[in-house]
C-alpha cells in the first residue's frame, strides 16, 4: 500500500466540539493531538528544516503518554529555544503513522549532536509531519489567548510528548492555515 501525504490523511477540523479526543492524560484531560519537541540542542533540528529532511520518526520520552500514543493521531512539532537557524515555535503538523516502539536514535545520522541521548533506549515513533511555511513563532503562539494554557507554553521542559486540548488544537490549526 502507498503511503499518504499528510495533507491526505488529515481532515483539520476548527470547531473544538468536532475535533476528537484521543487520548485522557492521568489527570483525566482530554487529548486531542500530541506535540513532539525538538531540541537544538539534541538533534540539529535546524540543519534538518534547512535541508528539506524528511521527518519521518520522533523519539519520545519514556514515560505513561508514550503508551497513549497511537497510529492516526494528529500531531505537530515544536522547536525549542536553541539554534539562531530557527525560531521557536510550531513547525510541522501531521499524524503518527506507527506504533511506538523502543529503539537508540540512528547511529548513522549525523545530526545527532548529544552522544549519550542517541544511544539511549528511547520510545520512537513514526510519524508523517508536513512542515510549515512560515512557521508558526512562538511569540504568535503565545499571544493568542486560546493557547495560554498550553502545555509547551506553561510547562515547557515537559518531555516529548506535549498534548493539546480539543480546544488547543483547533486554535493551532487555524494559526497553522490548516
Amino acid at each position: 500500500m502507498e503511503a499518504l501525504l499528510p495533507s491526505q490523511v488529515l481532515t483539520p477540523r476548527r470547531n473544538p466540539a468536532m475535533i476528537d479526543t484521543i487520548a485522557r492524560l492521568r489527570d483525566g484531560t482530554p487529548v486531542a493531538a500530541w506535540l513532539l519537541k525538538a531540541s537544538p540542542s539534541i538533534w540539529d533540528i535546524g540543519a534538518a528544516l534547512t535541508e528539506h529532511v524528511e521527518l519521518d520518526w520522533w523519539r519520545l520520552a519514556p514515560t505513561y503518554r508514550a503508551e497513549l500514543v497511537r497510529a492516526g493521531h494528529p500531531c505537530a512539532m515544536w522547536v525549542t529555544l536553541g539554534d539562531t537557524r530557527v525560531r521557536s515555535g510550531l513547525w510541522a503538523i501531521g499524524e503518527v503513522v506507527g506504533e511506538p516502539h523502543e529503539d537508540v536514535g540512528d547511529p548513522d545520522d549525523p545530526l545527532w549532536r548529544d552522544e549519550s541521548a542517541r544511544r539511549q533506549v528511547r520510545p520512537r515513533v513514526p510519524v508523517a509531519l508536513e512542515v510549515l511555511d512560515p512557521c508558526v513563532p512562538r511569540e504568535v503562539f503565545s499571544a493568542d489567548p486560546r493557547l495560554r494554557n498550553a502545555e509547551i507554553l506553561r510547562v515547557p521542559r515537559i518531555g516529548n510528548p506535549a498534548a493539546f486540548t480539543p480546544g488547543e488544537w483547533a486554535a493551532v490549526l487555524e494559526l497553522a492555515g490548516t
